[in-house]
């Protein structure tokens, strides 16, 4: 019994030996093999922040901090996303790192953009240096970016001081791509939320040489609102001339042209003295006092090379529909004047976009528009009958206000 006994634990001991040196080899090449693989981590670069690392105002930088043993496409992926003082070097903000990081600065400095990415996922996150509050993009129905879409290189441009206009998917082969306008503003306590909107944009077919070089520029009509053709916030107008510099975007230095009252207004490309021009008309009207006025512009290049507009003729009127007050203005002789040499420019002109009367209008003559108040009066062909037609419409206001 005992040699029994003994036999077997020697052949214990004899299958243990043969167990132990089969894996010892193995256990040998994973250490080699793990040994490399810390090599290749050590050596491999830092992910960094591309684009505006640096704030505007120089008081910010963006950067990454930080290594894990995430190697991913001959990158390690960082620990953090860190916002620093540049003065103190302090953390004043900071999130998890990712494959790629890119930053875009508002102009004040105050918003700084971060898109970012995974091997198969995309997002982007706004970050309020005055709260250090931060808030994560979404489609406008909610929902993330899908999966495989990624950002342009050229993916953000702050269009002011709080709107980012943000491109999604790199379109091409890449698959379609998407624009969008991103509103920040302060919520709750303080906390950073934004509107998402988006926006499409449709060349024009008709060729126009704003800026008289011989050469016809892109004219292109934005609507911006809800995806798919949903409710319309408002449109706008962009003229690019063929080397990519932006001419003109209307409204300039206004209110969006809106289907709303506020936002009425119409944009015409005109011909005159042999040229392309343009020209602006903002009907205005609120608790009962009106202005009508429009501005006749072309294109000059300053010596920079930045293209500039000059105005080469304005016209403006104002009355008051309230006819029983004190005080009250309306001389139809000035308003048929008004119209009569608006008229006169409109003769040989399209409507680039119009929102007058709440009505969408585009690639129609110009003097087929229905005015705001004054109905078909540009279709009328003498300063008399334009007259006329002001005097109708008066004695009608008067008339539905029971004023004498």
């Amino acid at each position: 019994m005992e040699k029994a006994r003994l036999a077997g634990v020697l052949a214990l001991a004899v299958v243990t030996a043969v167990t132990v040196g089969a894996e010892f080899p193995k256990t040998a090449a994973q250490r080699q093999e793990a040994a490399e693989y810390r090599a290749i981590l050590e050596a491999a670069p830092l992910a960094q922040v591309e684009g505006e690392a640096q704030s505007p105002n120089g008081q910010f930088r963006v950067e990454t901090a930080g290594r894990t043993d995430q190697y991913i496409s001959g990158w390690i992926v960082p620990e953090f996303l860190q916002v620093t003082s540049t003065d103190s070097g302090a953390v004043l903000w900071q999130d998890q790192g990712w494959l790629t990081q890119s930053a875009a600065w508002s102009p004040d400095s105050r918003f700084l953009a971060l898109a970012y990415s995974t091997r198969t996922q995309s997002g982007l996150k706004v970050v309020d240096t005055q709260t250090w509050t931060d808030w994560d993009f979404t489609l406008p129905d909610g929902s993330p970016i899908p999966e495989y879409v990624f950002f342009p290189e050229d993916w953000g441009t702050w269009l002011d001081m709080d709107t980012l206009l943000l491109t999604v998917g790199r379109g091409g082969d890449a698959g379609e791509s998407h624009t969008y306008r991103c509103s920040m503003t302060a919520g709750e306590g303080g906390q950073l939320t934004g509107s998402v909107l988006e926006e499409t944009a449709e060349v024009l077919s008709e060729d126009y040489d704003f800026d008289h070089d011989g050469v016809p520029e892109t004219t292109e009509l934005v609507t911006v609102g809800e995806p798919g053709g949903g409710n319309v916030a408002w449109y706008e107008l962009r003229i690019i001339r063929q080397d990519g510099q932006e001419l003109r975007q209307e409204p300039y230095g206004a209110g969006p042209l809106a289907l709303t009252h506020p936002g009425y207004g119409s944009v015409f490309a005109i011909r005159l003295w042999d040229k392309d021009l343009l020209l602006i008309l903002h009907p205005t009207m609120y608790q009962g006092w009106a202005e009508y006025g429009y501005e006749v512009v072309a294109f000059y290049q300053e010596e920079n090379g930045e293209w500039g507009t000059y105005l080469c003729m304005k016209d403006a009127v104002a009355f008051d529909t309230n006819f029983g007050r004190e005080g009250h203005q309306f001389d139809a002789g000035r308003i048929a004047e008004f119209f009569w040499h608006l008229r006169e420019y409109l003769q040989n002109s399209t409507v680039l976009v119009s929102t007058e009367n709440g009505e969408f209008q585009t690639g129609i003559p110009g003097l087929e528009l229905q005015n705001y108040m004054f109905g078909d009066l540009l279709s009328l062909d003498s300063l008399a009958s334009m007259e006329a037609a002001v005097l109708r419409q008066e004695a009608e206001m008067k008339a539905a206000q029971g004023a004498a």
